[in-house]
């Protein structure tokens, strides 16, 4: 009988047990959400087409960042990986603010997918209370994190599949309104000069496009998760830098692409502040049966494959944090599959305080929830760049993922950072997500000299460590 194949661990104990392409489905998968399909109508009420704009600058952020990211994670692909290397390069409570915030970040990002989810479930039933839904999702999810990382893998890795495909088809199918409306075949409002032909490219000035950014921050949050599968990764050396190249360039075309036909395909006036997708009015416009009910299920499995992602990235970085003693020993409890069993129910625990947000302000929930979400995501942004740069200066030896055009490009996406947390702080409709971040940020500096000071000062001292295998 020959002998069985031993299960790979990494340093920590966890089971390295996700694949390739589960790793980039499920970095995409993250990013890919309700903000994309839902909430574009409301930043186009900001920016008109000039939210182009606002969406490349987004991208050029997220491709310095990950290119970052996949620098350091290369050389030592642990769970919690941003966290550990703001702790390794600017010290303990740098890693703690760090991994709370990004922690936060994910909760309160469920929140806003669930409630979204309930209001979605409304299209068909009207009367059926919102909070609903998102508790059974919530359910769910929380039993497949349980189960198995590979589970885990494979189930987000089709629900990312099938967000993707439903972008591609938009584009493809609103390319070809613009090309027949080019061609004057057809009477309807598709066509390229939708982008400068209502007041311009320009219609709410240049404010309005710096208000709409937060948006856009909203929806490219999420792809760091990448990072965060690298303790479970079943060959994180060559699998890394092959899903931070890919991932960054695909998020980037699929969401410009989107964008882009989206603007050709109608008028921007008729999109902005509406309740209803882009995506669903595209593909009721050409005829295609029962297409807002196909167009909304499919918006709901995007919510559903986001908060499948947030749950388990919000665990793993609690288990991180736990065993570098930050948090309660409890937390990097594992069970018989080798997940973190505590882990996982504390984060599914804060993200049902949003089930019961939206059982009292179903209406408002999803915007204050998101609006929440984005500070931490800047935060964790610039950790990670100011990281790259401290890391790549102490470094010793050759590295094998370099951050090409160094320190002149981790410096632009610094400035580009900041220059969207002062667009977010000015916008009247997501100011609250600075708030919000920084009353969590003094309660994360509370914990520290409270508990994670004394606590962490047992802990071996981290640039000691190895490198996980």
């Amino acid at each position: 009988m020959p002998p069985r194949r031993r299960k790979k661990l990494d340093s920590q104990g966890l089971r390295r047990a996700l694949s390739d392409r589960q790793m980039q489905l499920l970095s995409m998968g993250g990013v890919i959400g309700v903000g994309l399909f839902y909430g574009s109508g409301q930043a186009l009420e900001l920016a008109g087409p000039s939210i182009l704009i606002d969406y490349a600058i987004g991208g050029l952020i997220v491709l310095i960042m990950m290119r970052a990211l996949g620098e350091m994670t290369v050389e030592d692909p642990v769970a919690g990986s941003f966290s550990r290397h703001a702790d390794r390069t600017m010290g303990p409570m740098a890693g703690f603010i760090t991994g709370g915030m990004w922690w936060f970040f994910w909760v309160a990002t469920v929140m806003s997918e669930l409630s979204a989810i309930g209001l979605l479930v409304q299209y068909w039933f009207p009367s059926f209370p919102p909070w609903i839904p998102g508790l059974i999702a919530l359910v769910l999810f929380t039993a497949s994190n349980l189960t198995s990382v590979k589970v885990f893998g494979e189930v987000e890795f089709w629900f990312a599949v099938l967000k993707i495909f439903a972008i591609g088809a938009f584009i493809v199918v609103g390319l070809l309104l613009a090309i027949i409306a080019l061609f004057g075949t057809s009477h309807h409002e598709a066509g390229f000069p939708n982008l400068w032909r209502y007041h311009g490219f320009f219609p709410k000035g240049l404010g309005g496009m710096l208000q709409a950014f937060s948006l856009v921050v909203l929806g490219y949050s999420g792809v760091e998760t990448l990072a965060v599968t690298a303790g479970e990764s079943e060959n994180p050396m060559e699998a890394i830098p092959r899903a931070v190249t890919n991932v960054s360039w695909r998020i980037l075309i699929l969401y410009l692409g989107s964008v882009f036909i989206m603007l050709v395909a109608f008028p921007w006036s008729a999109l902005a502040g509406r309740h209803t997708s882009p995506y669903v009015l595209l593909f009721a416009r050409i005829g295609v049966p029962a297409a807002a009910t196909i167009i909304n299920a499919i918006i709901i499995t995007s919510g559903l494959s986001s908060s499948n992602t947030g749950l388990y990235g919000g665990s793993r970085m609690i288990f991180s944090m736990s065993t570098e003693r930050f948090l309660p020993s409890g937390m990097r409890t594992l069970n018989a599959k080798k997940v973190p069993k505590w882990a996982v129910w504390t984060t599914g625990l804060g993200i049902s305080v949003g089930i019961l947000v939206t059982y009292l302000a179903p209406n408002s929930v999803y915007v204050w929830m998101s609006s929440a979400a984005s500070f931490a995501a800047l935060w964790t942004w610039g950790t990670i760049l100011v990281s790259e740069m401290l890391f790549r200066k102490r470094f010793k030896g050759k590295l094998h993922y370099p951050t090409p055009g160094w320190p002149v490009v981790p410096v632009i996406g610094l400035l580009l950072i900041a220059a969207t947390l002062v667009a977010i702080a000015i916008s009247p409709l997501t100011d609250v997500s600075v708030w919000s971040g920084a009353v969590w940020l003094v309660f994360l500096i509370v914990w520290w000299f409270s508990y994670a000071r004394q606590h962490n000062s047992d802990r071996p001292d981290p640039n000691s460590q190895e490198a996980s295998p």
